[in-house]
C-alpha cells in the first residue's frame, strides 16, 4: 500500500438560486455613516436604500430566491437591525450573512477580502446558483479554483450607480431567468 492521500472533491450542488447583497454602493448610492446618535445617512446625500424596492420587484417572479446580506453595516450593528432597513419583501429572504466568515490578511492586502468571504461562502453552502451584487468585489482572477470560476457570479457594481445602472439590472435579471430555466438540466 502506498502513502496516497485522497483529498475530498468540493461538489457544488446545492441548487437554491441565492443572491448575495452589500448594502452601500448597491442598494444606494454612496457610502452610509453612522453618526454618535445611531443616524444612519450617507455620503452621498442619497435616499438610504433608494433600490430596495428595485430589487424587490426583480425578485418578486421567483420567490425561492435566497439573500445572503455581505454588507460591512454587520460590523457595528445587530443582524435584526441590518435586516430591519429592508422592505419586508426582502427582508423576509434572508438566509444568512458573510459576517463570520474572517478574510485572510494577504486578501486585506490585495482589496479581495469581500470576494474571498463570499467565495468562502458559497463552498461552505455548496451552492450552485450564486450571484453575488457589490462595488467591493474584486479578484475574481486570482480567487478562482479549478470547481469555480468566479467571475460569472460577480457583478462588480459602480458605487455612484448601485443596481441603479441598466447594465447591472441586466445581469440580474439575466441570472434570474437562467437559474430558473430548465432546472433538469442542473
Amino acid at each position: 500500500m502506498g502513502n496516497e492521500t485522497k483529498g475530498t472533491v468540493l461538489v457544488l450542488d446545492q441548487p437554491t438560486p441565492t443572491l448575495f447583497v452589500d448594502y452601500d454602493g448597491a442598494l444606494h448610492r454612496g457610502c452610509a455613516l453612522l453618526d454618535e446618535h445611531g443616524d444612519i445617512s450617507l455620503d452621498s446625500g442619497q435616499p438610504l436604500f433608494e433600490y430596495a424596492p428595485l430589487l424587490a420587484e426583480m425578485l418578486e417572479p421567483y420567490p425561492g430566491v435566497q439573500l445572503v446580506l455581505t454588507t460591512s453595516w454587520l460590523y457595528k450593528l445587530p443582524l435584526e437591525q441590518v435586516i430591519s432597513y429592508l422592505p419586508p419583501e426582502l427582508a423576509g429572504r434572508v438566509a444568512g450573512t458573510t459576517a463570520h466568515i474572517k478574510a485572510r490578511f494577504g486578501d486585506f492586502k490585495l482589496g479581495i477580502e469581500r470576494t474571498y468571504v463570499i467565495r468562502s461562502y458559497v463552498f461552505s453552502k455548496r451552492l450552485k446558483n450564486w450571484l453575488a451584487i457589490d462595488d467591493s468585489v474584486y479578484g475574481a482572477h486570482d480567487l478562482r479554483t479549478s470547481v469555480l470560476d468566479l467571475e460569472p457570479h460577480l457583478v462588480l457594481l459602480d458605487s455612484q450607480r448601485g443596481i441603479g445602472d441598466a447594465q447591472a439590472q441586466r445581469r440580474i435579471r439575466e441570472w434570474l431567468v437562467d437559474v430558473h430555466t430548465d432546472k433538469s438540466s442542473r
